[in-house]
Parts: C-alpha cells; structure tokens; sequence
C-alpha cells in the first residue's frame, strides 16, 4: 500500500534558511538540556530541531512542507524529494526521531537518559547531512 499524499503549504523556496535557524536553535537548547541532564527536554528540543530540517529541505528543494496532522506526512514528503540511498536513510532517522515525539510530550513517564542521547545523536547526523545539502 503506497502512503497517501501528504497534506503540503507552499512555501517560497528563500525562507529554507529560516525552518535551518529554527532547527539551529532547536538543537542548541537540546544540547544545553543535554548537559544539564534534562533528558525530556532534551528529546524535544532534539526532535522539533529534525522537523524543523526536514521542513528546511522540503522547502528548499520542493517549495512545500508538510501541513498535516501527522508528522509521517512530513517524512513521505522528504522522501518525494529524490530516490537516494542519502534521503531514505535519513528518512528512517527521522522516523526513528519522531516515534519517540508522542512518549516526550504527552505520556506520564519522562525520557530516559538513554532515550535521549539516541535521539539528540540521531538529530545531529540529520542536521549534518541537511547542512551539507543546503547553501
């Protein structure tokens, strides 16, 4: 069963930098929390940084981001970007990012240190390979 399309919002292509920025910033106060052991606030800032890149790559090379409920509406569209080995590998480490998204914001139990080193490293793979693609 091949995925439906996703839901998208048109988004000139100059304002990739901006969801980059956001990403950026993202990822600093993930890493501050890191270090502060701050696990949950770790695993959150670490995952809306990988949205907020994977909107910058949407943006940049298809106009679009994903505009639905679902975030794995935010992965098909990634995906739509080009066939390589580079854009399916990094989007099943978004995936893998974003599965933990529902346990950090809503669930009763806090993420564990473990959690949240996976997923800040997972981050900063996907924020390396998106820095190396954009200008």
């Amino acid at each position: 069963m091949t995925p439906k399309k996703p839901t998208t919002k048109d988004v000139e292509k100059s304002f990739y930098s901006n969801f980059m920025k956001r990403a950026q910033e993202c990822f600093h106060a993930a890493q501050y929390s890191y270090k502060h052991e701050e696990w949950t606030a770790t695993a959150i800032s670490a995952i809306h940084s990988t949205i907020a890149a994977c909107d910058a790559m949407c943006v940049y090379f298809l106009g679009q981001r994903a505009a639905g409920a679902s975030h794995n509406e935010a992965i098909t569209l990634f995906k739509a970007i080009d066939n390589s080995k580079e854009i399916s590998t990094n989007a099943n480490r978004i995936a893998q990012i974003i599965r933990t998204k529902n346990i950090a914001e809503y669930e009763k139990r806090l993420i564990f240190k473990s959690e949240a080193e996976k997923i800040l490293n997972a981050c900063k793979k996907f924020l390396e390979f998106a820095k190396k693609k954009l200008p």
